[in-house]
């Protein structure tokens, strides 16, 4: 043999990355399942085209600069001869995804397509395939959304609408115009500020006041627009805001009244005094709307995301809502940036476990005696993959019941569902409190394992996996595994988000409706007449009937020691009664090994032989690509 060197000897052969929307069978059979016949017909080639344009040369080459060229301040914030000027500058790659995403109507489809209540499961699951991409727009994004729909809710509700004044409506108007538009430069992301150093998710000490002053000289947001700033004074500190570099924010403040009131703030002004870079008037300059970057976050992952401590000074915003109602109004931002955490977890999951497919395809490994094989031939391989995959499906199915339950809530009409979708549809009454019960959940049962499993995707590829595959971006399941990490903090860390669940099953007046909501679900959905029978000594009802009597003669505060582990054995029942149901509604071998393979490992059934090597890789084989046996080849 001869000796290898930096050019010559074994190089090993480079993996190919496929279109998720035709490759990813938990994708599949999630587009299949929470869409209907006529939307998947005419949203399919829509959807496949954009599967193939997230995994394009021009994509990861901006990711690539956006991981190179971080966000940073100007001059360390300030001018030439010391004046703050807070000037943020972030990447050319970083801002090209940005439009890319807005373009493609990430947040868009699910304001703007003729699909009612399947609006949201088709928007998350084009998100789901833009998620491995993104290098993190997508945070912006989920701010985006949950301010559109904040906005939405005070437009489109006639008695809340009449309680705006015209200048009031003229710029919330504005606002979700561009917050809904897919047109870059003209559309806008949104901020989120609640964060303050006097607590994370707890804002019950907020320190940041809003002043009325309807008197005082305020400007306008935007020559364009001609958009009032609005008669609020905004002034405070806030801790952690991501998404510096939005267009506006959604943010607390406490008032005068008392409690604490949700504002929308532009983050930008008109700036009649505005100069070019050599000093020259201009006349449509923009200054900062009274916020000073204190400093831009260090962290571990998200590095392309702009994240930063703000001082809030005169910042002038206009009141959502009701004086003191802030909580309940920033509420609906948190149940959409919830349902966002989720479907990001599970997207960057996709994408890891595509990229190991891919490697499983082309990487030879040592099989005793001098021979080799591929590790799609590796039964210990091969056991594995199929493991991670089978909880990939888990959490998907969770993950967008939750997106096609925020549809419904926002499209309460009537809609033609199919059979299966009958099952999974709570009646009217009961869609907002199961809403209640998944947001928490879903957050809380899919962020905190994901993590998990992308080190796993990471492992599978051994040492390549650990590097940053800048040079191959596409492999890079490191940087997803990084950013990935911030999923079940940001946003309600996993504790939180057990104790807000906890809350929302023992509230005086809505937990008994949380609870009917959650009964109803598992009824109808263990009694699904599909092409599977039931395992033998499987008792969804019994499991949730135990945990139903533990909800209700329990205090809240006992409940609270132990909320993870209520929210798991929730987690477990309903993903569980959705992989029957999803294997129901067409007996598919693959998904009917994982809904019983979850079965037995968590003891609900009895585990059943295995079988002979061969018949363990087949199956294993069929879960992780489809197909079984020789058939991997011919379909790949």
């Amino acid at each position: 043999m001869e000796p290898s060197g930096a050019d010559k000897g074994f190089f090993q052969k480079a993996p190919v990355l496929k279109n998720q929307a035709l490759d990813d069978e938990s994708f599949k059979r999630c587009f299949k399942l929470f869409l209907s016949q006529d939307v998947i017909s005419r949203a399919e080639p829509e959807v496949a085209s954009l599967g193939r344009d997230v995994i394009s040369d021009q994509v990861f080459r901006w990711v690539t600069d956006a991981e190179h060229n971080k966000p940073y301040l100007k001059g360390s914030g300030r001018g030439a001869f010391g004046q703050w000027t807070g000037e943020l500058i972030t990447g050319e790659g970083w801002r090209n995804l940005q439009d890319f995403g807005l373009s493609k109507g990430m947040v868009a489809t699910g304001y703007d397509t003729p699909y009612g209540a399947y609006s949201r499961p088709l928007q998350f699951l084009r998100t789901h395939l833009w998620t491995g991409s993104g290098a993190n727009v997508g945070c912006p994004s989920a701010m985006q959304d949950g301010a559109a729909c904040l906005l939405r809710r005070h437009l489109a509700n006639p008695k809340l609408s009449a309680a705006l004044s015209a200048d009031e409506k003229k710029a919330f108007e504005c606002a979700y115009k561009r917050l809904t538009s897919r047109q870059p430069g003209y559309a806008w992301t949104s901020g989120q500020w609640m964060t303050e150093r006097t607590g994370g998710s707890d804002v019950s000490l907020t320190e940041t006041t809003a002043t009325y002053q309807p008197d005082a000289p305020k400007g306008i947001a935007s020559k364009e627009d001609q958009v009032a700033l609005g008669p609020w004074s905004i002034n405070g500190f806030k801790w952690f805001s991501s998404a510096t570099d939005s267009e506006m924010s959604v943010l607390l403040a406490r008032t005068s009244a008392g409690g604490l009131s949700t504002f929308l703030a532009p983050m930008r002004k008109h700036d009649p005094d505005a100069r070019t870079l050599t000093g020259e008037p201009t006349e449509n300059g923009r200054s900062l709307n009274g916020v000073r970057i204190q400093r831009l976050k260090n962290k571990f992952g998200t590095q392309s995301l702009p994240t930063a401590e703000l001082v809030l000074e005169n910042m002038r915003g206009w009141m959502i809502g009701q004086e003191g109602r802030g909580i309940h109004e920033i509420s609906t931002v948190l149940t959409l940036t919830r349902v966002h955490s989720a479907v990001a977890a599970v997207g960057g999951v996709g994408r890891g476990l595509a990229i190991a497919r891919a490697y499983a395809l082309v990487r030879e490994v040592g099989a005793g005696n001098r021979a080799r094989m591929r590790l799609i031939d590796s039964p210990l391989h091969m056991r594995t993959l199929a493991n991670l995959s089978a909880e990939y499906r888990r959490l998907m199915l969770l993950t967008f019941f939750t997106s096609y339950i925020l549809g419904v809530s926002e499209h309460p009409g009537n809609t033609r569902k199919s059979p299966v979708l009958e099952v999974l549809t709570p009646q009217k009454r009961l869609v907002e409190p199961l809403l209640r019960v998944m947001t928490q959940l879903a957050k809380a049962y899919v962020c905190k394992p994901s993590v998990s499993l992308l080190f796993s995707c990471m492992e599978s590829l051994g040492g390549v996996g650990y590097l940053y595959n800048e040079e191959q971006e596409y492999l890079n399941i490191s940087r997803i595994f990084r950013d990935t990490c911030v999923l079940p903090i940001w946003e309600g860390t996993t504790d939180v988000l057990c104790t807000d669940l906890i809350r929302a099953l023992k509230h005086p007046r809505g937990g008994a409706d949380s609870i009917a909501a959650m009964d109803e679900f598992v009824k109808k959905a263990s009694g699904f007449k599909g092409r599977v029978d039931k395992p033998g000594g499987w008792d969804p009802l019994g499991k949730w009937s135990a945990l139903k009597y533990r909800l209700e003669s329990t205090s809240q505060a006992e409940l609270m020691g132990e909320a993870r582990e209520v929210v798991w054995a929730a987690g477990d029942i309903i993903a569980g009664l959705l992989l029957y149901v999803d294997t129901g509604s067409d007996g598919n071998v693959a998904a009917w090994e994982i809904f019983v393979r979850f079965l037995e490992d968590k003891g609900e059934v009895v585990k059943r032989k295995k079988g002979g090597m061969k018949d363990e890789l087949r199956r294993d084989l069929g879960i992780v690509y489809g197909v079984a046996g020789d058939e991997v080849g011919a379909k790949l």
